[in-house]
């Protein structure tokens, strides 16, 4: 195993008295989603090689959890490069990860073409501590070490920069760099309060989002409260009319907001604040959140921007209850291009005409326990506080509710979309950043 341990101003430091495999392997993966905003061409991400690349192996082994046989190893190259940008030539180095890892077997090859496998990848308490050790035993670089540390670190509370080398007893030689492919990925976050920078990571946002909404309704000025409220009364908002504050909000990382492309061509990110859930999913089982959210950023894209604006949240649940009851949705003649989001997220797939000689596509639920509790965990999210035995069922408009186009985006992706978009004052967030570091607020 790798000792990852250095000299740092005359002493030793313990890389594993910061973080254990399990928070490495997690680490990884969020710091992949990060880089998935540079350029893949930058030379910056030679650095951060092994990094990235268990990164992907845990998203795919997200992917592919729960679907035993993969009997299509082709076709998920294919989704693996669409969805979550694993180039062609770096899928197979991801597989063999996963393979060194434990987590896939049964590899079957035509010639040198990957034709089949079966997935064993285990709940996410025992995966992240294996890709951990994956990551330790690749020897990741100093910057690689720095930048992990670094994210897990402003993921638990903001950190005036100047503290933060001290702290984590990081390189000062080195930090520039780090904080440069940091902020140039979204992976840290800065706001400069007068001569003071300080940094933090959306992750922050991301897995406490209770700490923002409690800190920001006890601190914060009326203008964010009325934007979070906003967003804690409808998961999912649309961040165009969820107004300025909302946007910015999501732009810094505080809000989580996947993005759809709408069937215009514009892209739309839709705001979300799951102060309420189980913690665990908002950390250890973020992939789970991640398919909720896409599920609750179709749905608001077709109540919005579909043609069937005005439903109500029992409108919108009809889809996700339909498919835990039956596992399917009746076919339609755009279920393919509707459903391609859900489909390429693996949790939809795309099943025959049962007429004869039809053409139409069955939007069928690729039945796993992650996919179960996504859809269930974005119903929740959406129906908020309405008691669950009060809604409707069978509303014909809402077979149409998914009419979007393509791509999906992250929470972290739509954070780079709107890097060019106005930002408000820096003073608005003061107090409630100050009291997120426990600072006292004059």
């Amino acid at each position: 195993m790798c000792d990852l341990r250095r000299a740092h101003s005359g002493r030793v430091f313990r890389w594993d008295d910061h973080m254990d495999k399990f928070t490495e392997g997690l680490r990884c993966q969020d710091v992949n989603a990060g880089l998935r905003n540079i350029d893949q061409s930058s030379a910056v991400l030679g650095n951060l090689e092994d990094t990235q690349r268990v990164g992907m192996a845990a998203s795919l082994a997200s992917l592919i959890r729960g679907r035993e046989v993969i009997e299509d190893a082709q076709s998920l190259r294919a989704i693996a490069a669409d969805q979550l940008d694993i180039g062609s030539f770096a899928f197979e180095s991801v597989v063999q990860t996963l393979a060194d890892a434990d987590l896939i077997s049964g590899l079957k090859y035509d010639g040198r073409k990957l034709v089949s496998f079966s997935e064993k990848v285990p709940f996410y308490s025992a995966l992240y501590p294996r890709l951990g050790e994956a990551w330790r035993d690749s020897r990741p670089t100093e910057l690689e070490q720095q930048v992990v540390l670094l994210v897990e670190e402003l993921a638990k509370v903001p950190v005036p920069r100047d503290e933060v080398v001290a702290r984590l007893g990081l390189d000062q030689s080195e930090f520039d760099a780090v904080l440069e492919v940091s902020t140039l990925s979204e992976l840290v976050q800065r706001i400069e309060f007068g001569s003071d920078e300080i940094l933090y990571s959306p992750f922050l946002g991301f897995e406490k989002p209770d700490l923002i909404s409690e800190t920001v309704s006890e601190h914060g000025t009326y203008e964010l409260a009325d934007a979070l409220a906003a967003v804690r009364q409808e998961q999912g908002i649309p961040v165009s009319k969820g107004g300025a504050v909302v946007m910015d909000a999501v732009k810094r990382g505080l809000l989580m907001a996947p993005s759809v492309l709408k069937p215009d061509g514009t892209s739309e990110a839709f705001a979300t604040l799951p102060y309420s859930i189980d913690r665990e999913l908002l950390r250890s089982r973020k992939p789970v959140l991640d398919k909720a959210l896409a599920v609750i950023a179709c749905l608001r894209a077709g109540q919005y921007f579909g043609g069937f604006s005005n439903l109500s949240p029992a409108a919108l649940v009809h889809v996700i209850d339909k498919l835990l009851r039956t596992g399917s949705i009746n076919p339609h003649s755009a279920a393919e291009r509707q459903y391609q989001i859900l489909t390429r997220a693996g949790v939809l797939r795309l099943g025959k005409d049962p007429k004869p000689n039809g053409t139409w596509k069955v939007p069928i639920l690729i039945d796993t326990a992650d996919n179960r509790e996504a859809l269930k965990l974005a119903r929740d999210l959406i129906t908020h506080s309405e008691s669950l035995s009060s809604r409707e069922h069978g509303q014909a408009e809402t077979q149409k509710l998914l009419d979007t186009s393509d791509p999906y985006g992250t929470p972290m992706r739509t954070i780079a979309r709107l890097k060019d978009k106005k930002m408000l004052s820096n003073k608005q967030w003061q107090t409630t950043i100050d009291k997120m570091m426990g600072h006292k607020t004059v």
